[in-house]
């Protein structure tokens, strides 16, 4: 059961779901059990994912125009981990896999392959990918929005808080500074990413469209936790449906090499 809470005025934290002991069981994906896999992309082995593939034909000509080095690489080796990732639930070939972007730019299934092989609900899913970390949630039936995002110094989180952050939550950082100060900030923003994303936008389009990310209603709903994203990193799950047990798989990589 998620449980947890934080005194009044601090920075909203999200509860400690129940530790899976066990990897994703593809066929053990239920609504209030949602699996996330992280991969770490700075291994020789996710790389090479960007040779083995597969990816669609727009997908490699939309790596081909990135100009940082690496950068279509990376995503290439992605869009190849998300394909075998989704196949172990739907059983089926990766090259089978055919992901479109959807209004507000969030990745999901065609419409005629969203149906998990192991239940009539639809298959959700959401990718997040910052610093060395690469993640995939998934869920079925329950709508999911995952965020992460790499530990670092950020010289404006004030300002960003007042801009993007309901008036409570830029209060609670203000007590704060430094390491302290740099932490709450990214906590409260892969939440509110993760929250934005579970309703199929980005945190900039959500604000636009008036819409409030509550991070303190969704903790008390029980549909957003933390995720253990590894060193050096944070991240956070959103779900339409309360989290009873977070089943993770940190390294992933191993997992998906023979898919």
């Amino acid at each position: 059961m998620v449980g947890g809470g934080h005194e009044p005025g601090d920075p909203p934290t999200a509860p400690d779901p129940e530790a899976s002991p066990v990897a994703p069981d593809p066929k053990a994906l239920r609504p209030d059990t949602p699996h996330v896999w992280l991969f770490d992309t700075s291994s020789p082995g996710f790389d090479a994912l960007a040779d083995r593939g597969p990816v669609a034909d727009e997908e490699r000509a939309r790596a081909d125009r990135l100009r940082a080095e690496g950068a279509g690489r990376l995503l290439l080796a992605r869009r190849a981990a998300l394909r075998r990732v989704l196949a172990l639930y739907r059983e089926c070939a990766p090259g089978e896999v055919r992901v479109v972007t959807a209004p507000g730019g969030k990745p999901v299934l065609s419409p005629h392959a969203v149906k998990a092989v192991h239940s009539p609900r639809p298959l959700s899913f959401s990718i997040a990918h910052s610093g060395d970390r690469f993640a995939v949630a998934v869920d079925s039936m329950a709508s999911v929005g995952v965020d992460v995002d790499l530990i670092r110094e950020v010289p404006w989180a004030r300002s960003i808080a007042k801009k993007w952050f309901g008036a409570a939550e830029a209060a609670s950082l203000d007590r704060l500074d430094g390491s302290a100060l740099e932490m709450a900030f990214l906590r409260l923003w892969t939440a509110k990413e993760a929250l934005a994303k579970r309703h199929g936008a980005g945190l900039r389009l959500m604000r636009e469209s008036g819409t409030e990310l509550d991070v303190e209603a969704a903790l008390a709903k029980e549909r957003l936790v933390h995720l253990d994203s590894g060193a050096d990193h944070v991240g956070a799950l959103a779900s339409s449906e309360p989290i009873r047990t977070l089943v993770t798989a940190p390294d992933a990589l191993g997992r998906i090499n023979d898919v």
